[in-house]
């Protein structure tokens, strides 16, 4: 069964311009079958926006990576740019300032989204003090199945928070606020073509060895905690998520904490002077990175993702659709290491929702031939602009001996010789090698995404490109080796062999001898009309 596809419900963001310097790809959750096929384990929980302010030259990007549903991933897409674009930032360059202004915003959002689930959590804590301590949840449910039902329809209004992750650029700075595991990382064209890559946002989860020790001062047991999930995550930052917060004496692991251990105060990166800049900045949810760890064992996948980045641009002509041509070339590595049954499809039976938001600063997009922009001439011989008339050349097939039917009308101008072409009688290939480099300005790949080199193959007629006005005789015979080559290589097509030489000189009358020999459709073609005649 198809799963359902998320649209937002109109809000007042909707008035904000958005910023046209960005893109968005995403994918939804899937599960995958035995048989191939896919399900979805949920509905897509990730949510993003891309801004750009009005009253001054500044743009916000946030991506929130939702889990236990999407409802405050949601509520924070909504009330944290109204706690950065209605003001609170005119006039405002410092950069302590600045993020101070952040940290307000995080906090604010988490007080509010907690107050909007206060009267639930009243409720719920009424009727748990209403029912014995002393009673197992077997028990309980044995004696109190309607307390117990309704306090498990409350809990599932009050579970679930988000990952936030947050880019401001505001007078020519960038700044980034995140709490959980979604990740910015800015990349950068240096002056020898190279591409440095560095990762702005911090990981709030049991594997960050800074997490766990404020969680050891917290007077929890981390023996128990390093590795493993806390509820349904491994983040220990986040917004919202009740149970781990004012619940947490409700968790095994956490309930000796002497305080709420998953908190919601951000780290804050900035400001990181942009102007001048060549490169772009990625922001992208935990599915992207942990899929392609999952699938590719890979110990860089920052820098993995700035390379398919990379390869994207030099191939997409729309940042929307470099994103998406990211996020599918991960899905796809991530469903073929399943479907392959190696070493690692034991960790790819599943993935989680991916989002990937990319700014461009300058970095430049690609041009395709199917762009409704662009004009793409297939050319089949080589082409010798000396030897073209701005006026069209008339072909001129007089009649052969014998035939009764209609002449072809007389050439109103005359070719000569050198503006005749000589046209190879058989095919070979152009072998083109195009080999990726983390240079904007590499050759494109043939692959869509793949920062891998690769060699394409294009059926061409025999050609030396080195020099459009060398002599026609080398660049239009076909040798020997030439030759050899075209038999063994595939084909798309083939020219066929004339039976006897054409010639190339034109008779003292201008006509050239015909070398198509129409007797036997003229023929069959005069028969069809007697007999049609005949008919009537």
């Amino acid at each position: 069964m198809p799963g359902k596809v998320w649209s937002p419900a109109p809000s007042w963001t909707d008035d904000l311009p958005v910023c046209h310097l960005s893109g968005i790809g995403f994918s939804t959750n899937q599960i995958y079958r035995q048989d191939g096929a896919r399900e979805e384990e949920h509905e897509f929980e990730d949510r993003f926006f891309h801004f750009r302010a009005y009253e001054v030259e500044c743009y916000l990007y946030g991506i929130f990576d939702g889990h236990d549903g999407m409802h405050v991933a949601d509520f924070a897409r909504l009330r944290l740019p109204a706690e950065l674009l209605l003001g609170q930032l005119l006039d405002v360059t410092d950069d302590a300032a600045v993020k101070d202004i952040l940290h307000r915003a995080f906090h604010t959002v988490e007080r509010s989204y907690f107050e909007t689930i206060d009267e639930v959590l009243a409720e719920r804590t009424n009727l748990k003090l209403q029912l014995p301590e002393e009673l197992n949840d077997y028990e309980l449910y044995q004696q109190y199945p309607t307390e117990v039902d309704k306090i498990q329809s409350l809990d599932s209004q009050i579970i679930g928070g988000a990952s936030a992750n947050i880019a401001l650029i505001i007078s020519g700075k960038l700044y980034v606020a995140n709490v959980g595991d979604s990740r910015t990382i800015l990349c950068i064209s240096e002056p020898d073509g190279s591409l440095s890559v560095k990762q702005l946002s911090i990981d709030h989860t049991v594997l960050n060895d800074d997490e766990i020790l404020r969680l050891q001062q917290l007077g929890l047991d981390v023996s128990q905690i390093n590795g493993n999930q806390l509820g349904s995550s491994n983040t220990t930052r986040k917004i919202g998520d009740h149970s781990l917060k004012g619940g947490y004496k409700e968790h095994v692991m956490l309930s000796l904490a002497q305080s709420e251990p998953v908190i919601a105060e951000p780290e804050v990166i900035g400001g990181i002077p942009l102007n001048g800049m060549n490169g772009f900045m990625a922001m992208f949810t935990g599915g992207l990175h942990k899929s392609l760890v999952d699938a590719t064992a890979t110990t860089q996948v920052n820098i993995d993702i700035a390379k398919m980045i990379a390869a994207e641009f030099s191939v997409q002509t729309t940042l929307s659709g470099v994103t998406q041509g990211v996020v599918d070339k991960v899905v796809r590595i991530h469903h073929d290491t399943y479907l392959e049954k190696g070493p690692r499809a034991s960790k790819c039976h599943k993935r989680e929702d991916i989002t990937l938001l990319v700014r461009n600063f300058g970095f430049p997009l690609g041009t395709s031939v199917s762009s409704p922009m662009s004009q793409f001439n297939p050319v089949t011989v080589p082409y010798n602009p000396g030897a073209v008339s701005a006026q069209r050349p008339t072909l001129i097939i007089p009649p052969r001996p014998g035939f009764t039917g209609p002449s072809s009308p007389q050439p109103s101008r005359i070719l000569q010789p050198d503006q005749i072409m000589p046209i190879s009688p058989t095919m070979v290939p152009l072998s083109i090698n195009v080999t990726d480099t983390m240079s904007p300005t590499s050759s494109r790949t043939s692959t869509v995404g793949s920062p891998t080199s690769s060699s394409v193959s294009t059926p061409c007629s025999n050609l030396n490109d080195t020099d459009p006005n060398s002599n026609q005789d080398s660049r239009y015979n076909t040798s020997d080796s030439d030759t050899q080559r075209s038999g063994e290589e595939l084909l798309l097509f083939q020219r066929l062999q004339v039976a006897s030489p054409r010639p190339t000189e034109p008779d003292e009358e201008g006509y050239i001898e015909p070398y198509v020999d129409f007797t036997e459709f003229n023929e069959v073609f005069n028969a069809a009309i007697m007999d049609n005649l005949l008919s009537q």
